[in-house]
């Protein structure tokens, strides 16, 4: 009988290890949640239509943003003909300038403003050399 005893009491000592390493073994770490990607930094890059407005005229040109890189430029396409720029971003801060040729003089145009946080619009003034002040708003152009 106590031969009995032993082998029982050997038995179960046996099991409950057995349940015990088992029972370790399917305890895992809990899984490293995936990072989702960052989405990309909002951007200028594409075509904008502006309204450009001083004391004498309203005009309705339009903006395209392409990046290179750290490179942001760009052209203005309005009555006098398309103009190619670089433009500098700072931020939320927008400047970009370029000479046209309107009616045979060379006029300076000089943009600020400042994107919106949604990055689907921007509002600045310009100065146009030997016209004056303007202000201008731009808005992203529908696909």
């Amino acid at each position: 009988m106590a031969n009995n005893y032993f082998v029982r009491t050997l038995a179960t000592v046996f099991a409950v290890t057995l349940l015990v390493v088992a029972g370790v073994g399917a305890q895992t770490a809990p899984p490293t949640p995936q990072k989702s990607p960052a989405p990309p930094p909002p951007s200028l890059v594409g075509k904008w239509a502006m309204t450009l407005e001083t004391d004498a005229f309203t005009a309705t040109p339009a903006l395209e943003f392409m990046q290179q890189g750290d490179k942001l430029t760009g052209t203005y396409e309005g009555r006098y003909g398309k103009f190619p720029f670089t433009a500098v971003l700072k931020d939320k801060a927008l400047s970009f300038s370029f000479t046209m040729s309107a009616e045979g003089t060379d006029v300076l145009m000089d943009f600020k403003g400042e994107v919106a946080a949604d990055f689907k619009s921007i509002k600045g003034t310009a100065e146009l050399a030997g016209m004056g002040s303007a202000t201008w708003t731009a808005k992203r152009a529908e696909k």
